[in-house]
């Protein structure tokens, strides 16, 4: 039977230049859309690259693409954490809008000691008008919030990265599986082999941009926890 062969080659050519490959400084050319790189990404201002990232996951969209059952199994779950991570990004983006005045606080107070900490939640308490305009009942409740969603992304992390090895090794990896009817059907739908491992390819990759930005805002959970912890001891 020759349909292993052709498959092969067929896959080859269609997935051979596929991966993302960038220099720094570029963004990526995902169909009519320019979707932001990881080195891009870093150097934008963290607000901008909040809204850069989560502007991008809109582009590239939610729609499937149905190729053979073996592909589509993969395919499925590499949408699944795509959808999950857009999730955290949104319930981070909606914490913080919730909370802009914490981050200000947090962000104006990065660097000091403890006892320093202690002293600037302090005095802006002191100066607030009510218990509602107090800066340390609000860092508890930013605190935990954060911490769930940092909890969920470290899950996403793993899986993030194994389904970004098993893309480049998805055709190749999975030759018993393509036999038969599932090479038959692979055949069949080669013109949509390329643009479903690309849409894939993409999704990973910005799910993995999204997870380094809940991942570097590490710092101002931190920060959280260092001023709870002194409020706790109080």
């Amino acid at each position: 039977m020759k349909v292993i062969p052709i498959i092969t080659l067929l896959t080859t050519l269609l997935l051979f230049g596929c991966a993302i490959n960038i220099k720094d400084g570029d963004d990526i050319q995902f169909n009519k859309h320019k979707i932001v790189s990881e080195f891009v990404a870093k150097s934008l201002p963290r607000e901008e690259r909040l809204k850069r990232i989560s502007s991008d996951i809109q582009k590239v969209g939610f729609k499937r693409i149905r190729v053979s059952g073996v592909f589509d199994t993969f395919s499925d779950s590499a949408l699944s954490i795509f959808k999950h991570q857009n999730n955290i990004m949104t319930e981070h983006k909606t914490m913080l809008d919730n909370h802009r005045d914490v981050l200000s606080f947090l962000m104006a107070n990065k660097g000091k000691d403890k006892s320093q900490l202690a002293q600037a939640i302090n005095d802006f308490d002191k100066s607030a008008k009510n218990e509602r305009e107090k800066i340390g009942p609000k860092i508890k409740e930013y605190e935990r919030a954060s911490q769930k969603i940092s909890d969920e992304n470290t899950k996403l992390t793993a899986l993030i990265t194994a389904q970004t090895l098993k893309l480049a090794h998805i055709i190749y990896s999975q030759g018993d599986d393509l036999l038969g009817v599932q090479g038959i059907q692979m055949l069949f739908n080669a013109s949509k082999v390329s643009e479903a491992y690309n849409l894939a390819e993409i999704r990973l990759h910005l799910a993995k941009v999204a997870n380094e930005f809940i991942n570097d805002e590490k710092a101002i959970i931190d920060i959280a926890k260092q001023l709870q912890s002194l409020q706790d001891a109080d």
